[in-house]
């Protein structure tokens, strides 16, 4: 018993640096903000303790879009769960956004604890995530131009855990934001995982420290296939499946 006390008691320092690394609860948008067209869809990301909001989009916590005194209700059409504490939603105004209008996402009866909103450094409070609609409609879809294609691997240990990552590279044509509607499925299990992740800044799939769309068991083996998503919902071809292994030490 003794023993088992002190290697408790050695215990508690690491798993509260783990809680301090690591937030409890977190919100984000695409788009992040700024100018949009009329025909944008949205998605929402929860991470740890805010997975619950998205699972209860419009049931518990209704979303939408403000402008004054109207609403336009913002319909879920997807729901993904990631692997390591992230949950998405993809959203679709019910109404037509009017040119020229600026719109505030909202969420109604988050607790508390949670925000949504954009991080102000000067305040140390968070600015509401709004948008302006411009009189475009876009309805040309993303375009590959050159198809994903594996670049590296990393792995790194941290005191709470590992970051580990595949990286692809690739290159797209398109105007405005896009996320990448990844598959990954583990040839060992069968099982697939989908999730819309950022490729702007290059493809990555895995996870940091504390969160992350994809996780890698003991199975060595794996493959991928992408579908590029605009801010207008339109969606690209989808590549074919593409074979990687997971990194190892």
């Amino acid at each position: 018993m003794k023993l088992s006390i002190i290697a408790l008691l050695a215990f508690i320092p690491v798993a509260f640096n783990c809680l301090a690394d690591c937030a409890g609860t977190g919100l984000s948008a695409f788009p992040y903000q700024g100018e949009i067209n009329k025909n944008t869809v949205f998605v929402l990301d929860g991470y740890a303790e805010s997975q619950q909001v998205i699972n209860g989009l419009n049931e518990k916590f209704p979303v939408y879009l403000k402008s004054g005194d109207e609403r336009i209700p913002l319909k879920v059409l997807e729901i993904h769960v990631g692997q390591f504490y992230l949950t998405q939603a993809v959203l679709k105004p019910e109404m037509s956004l009017i040119p020229g209008k600026k719109y505030q996402l909202v969420i109604d009866h988050l607790p508390d604890y949670e925000k949504l909103g954009v991080y102000n450094l000067k305040t140390h409070g968070f600015d509401p995530i709004s948008y302006f609609v411009t009189d475009t409609t876009d309805m040309e879809a993303p375009v590959w131009t050159e198809k994903p294609q594996e670049k590296d691997k990393s792995l790194t240990h941290f005191g709470c855990g590992p970051s580990i990552h595949v990286n692809f590279k690739m290159d797209v044509k398109e105007q405005s934001e896009f996320l990448v509607k990844t598959t990954v499925k583990n040839r060992k299990t069968g099982t697939e995982t989908i999730y819309y992740i950022g490729g702007k800044e290059g493809l990555s799939i895995g996870h940091g420290m504390c969160s992350g769309a994809f996780t890698f068991d003991d199975s060595l083996e794996y493959e991928a296939k992408f579908q590029l998503m605009d801010a207008s919902g339109n969606i690209s071809e989808e590549t074919d499946w593409i074979a990687f292994t997971k990194p190892i030490d």
